[in-house]
């Protein structure tokens, strides 16, 4: 298959490049990123803005695709919250410029969106199904919502599967973001410093990147054997762990006492959220997901490579 990633310079979508690269697959990554070094002649890089529409038609015109996974985004709750308008700006404008080029293409290829738990907000029940009221609280989780219905419509229009993943909380490598949760709490612990906690009620369902990957390559398999068939999933452990338990798990693992600073909780962070996962045990057979623990385990030196440590684990 050749299949574009936009956003592929990303955490899950340089993960998701490399998987899909070892399964014969032609890939082309877009991103904004100045610099990409691609690694086989399987693989190659555009460095474009998703919003450029121009660009965007270009890409099409040159490539057929068989898929599409969009993951481009301002993808952190807190840079959104601080820059609204470039949120806006990419999260849906970026979405646009992305539909407007495939409806211009005679291939039809299955689109994937990258959407996030931030849609449902403060859901009433938990764990929370596909079907539960969206009402996010924060602009991150309102352009996530705007961008499924956009994706939706538009596949059902063109007669495109489409699947939509919610994402929970993924971590687990060195290409992850080091300022959100679990990389955070893992590198202040180690270096000895105060590791602050944003209101500490959170209940979490962290999702490892392993785990995270094997779900979107399932998906694609199940939207290959489809037809005109648009679904969301909620990929995630369907395990709440609060922040505490995160610490004392990073704790043991590295055998140093956390320094510990609680702060009042932000008003634009969802609190809990536990994913149900029926649907993705029912339809993709999604069912052994790595332990939190284990995780912890497993990602400590990913995360503390460049601190010049000894190995941890």
């Amino acid at each position: 298959m050749n299949i574009l990633i936009t956003g592929g310079a990303g955490f899950i979508g340089r993960t998701l490049q490399e998987k899909i690269s070892e399964l014969d697959n032609k890939i082309i990554l877009l991103d904004k990123k100045e610099s990409f070094l691609v690694e086989s002649e399987s693989e190659s890089y555009i460095q474009a803005d998703v919003c450029d529409q121009e660009k965007m038609q270009s890409v099409f015109t040159e490539y057929q695709f068989d898929g599409v996974i969009h993951l481009a985004a301002v993808s952190r709750v807190i840079e959104a919250q601080n820059n609204p308008q470039e949120c806006e700006r990419t999260n849906l404008g970026g979405i646009y410029s992305l539909l407007k080029a495939i409806e211009k293409t005679r291939s039809k290829p299955w689109l994937i969106f990258g959407s996030s738990r931030e849609v449902y907000g403060e859901a009433k029940n938990l764990p929370v199904t596909e079907n539960a009221q969206k009402m996010a609280v924060n602009i991150y989780g309102e352009t996530k919502i705007k961008g499924e219905t956009l994706f939706l419509e538009f596949s059902k229009k063109s007669n495109l599967n489409c699947a939509i993943i919610r994402f929970s909380n993924v971590y687990g490598n060195r290409y992850d973001i080091f300022d959100r949760v679990i990389p955070r709490f893992i590198r202040a612990i180690v270096t000895g410093k105060i590791l602050i906690i944003e209101g500490g009620e959170q209940l979490i369902d962290f999702t490892h990147i392993d785990n995270t990957i094997e779900g979107i390559l399932r998906i694609i398999d199940y939207l290959n054997q489809q037809h005109n068939i648009q679904e969301d999933f909620h990929l995630c452990p369907g395990i709440g762990w609060t922040l505490y338990q995160l610490i004392e798990f990073i704790e043991q693992t590295t055998g140093i006492n956390a320094k510990i600073k609680t702060n009042l909780k932000r008003n634009y962070d969802v609190v809990k959220f536990i994913g149900d996962t029926s649907k993705i045990n029912q339809l993709l057979n999604l069912k052994d997901f790595i332990s939190l623990e284990d995780g912890i385990y497993q990602s400590i030196n990913e995360y503390c490579h460049d601190l010049q440590m000894e190995s941890i684990t």
